[in-house]
């Protein structure tokens, strides 16, 4: 769905009361004017402003943008079926990594998304592409950043 500015500018709006509301019980910094409430206050009070901007400009073009309408590639069935694999891969790569591991769930997850978008034709070239790619993300996250991906099946291969 495409909205109209006012829609986003009152959700805007609602945000940053909803900053204001949640840092109201921060603790203040002895000897200090400021503490940390403020840099939250400050976004929430950028986030307030723009949203009035926002709002207003839609207000006054209502006339020509409706308050929502659908965009044009939801008539499309292969972009929503686009759309539906990356979030399934996405859902399916958060319930599974922990249990079977970062690199069979990625190399799945990956390979899943480039069979799909590049055909049956070229799996191979998507084995491959998947393989090296994941295994590439393991060595510099896991091992060069020291970003904990889960081992899961392959816990005792950890190193």
């Amino acid at each position: 769905m495409k909205f109209n500015d006012a829609v986003s500018g009152v959700l805007c709006i609602l945000l940053g009361l909803l900053l204001f509301y949640l840092t109201k019980d921060f603790p203040g910094m002895p000897g200090q004017n400021y503490g940390p409430r403020l840099f939250p206050r400050l976004i929430g009070v950028a986030l307030m402003a723009s949203g009035l901007l926002l709002t207003v400009k839609g207000v006054r073009e209502r006339v020509q943008v409706p308050w929502a309408r659908p965009l044009e590639w939801v008539a499309s069935p292969r972009l929503v079926a686009n759309f539906a694999i990356v979030v399934a891969v996405v859902v399916f790569y958060i319930l599974a990594s922990d249990d079977l591991g970062f690199l069979p769930t990625a190399f799945a997850s990956m390979l899943v998304m480039l069979v799909w978008l590049r055909g049956k034709a070229h799996w191979p070239s998507s084995a491959l592409i998947s393989g090296v790619t994941v295994l590439a993300m393991n060595l510099f996250f896991g091992q060069l950043l020291r970003v904990p991906l889960p081992w899961g099946i392959f816990e005792a291969y950890a190193f």
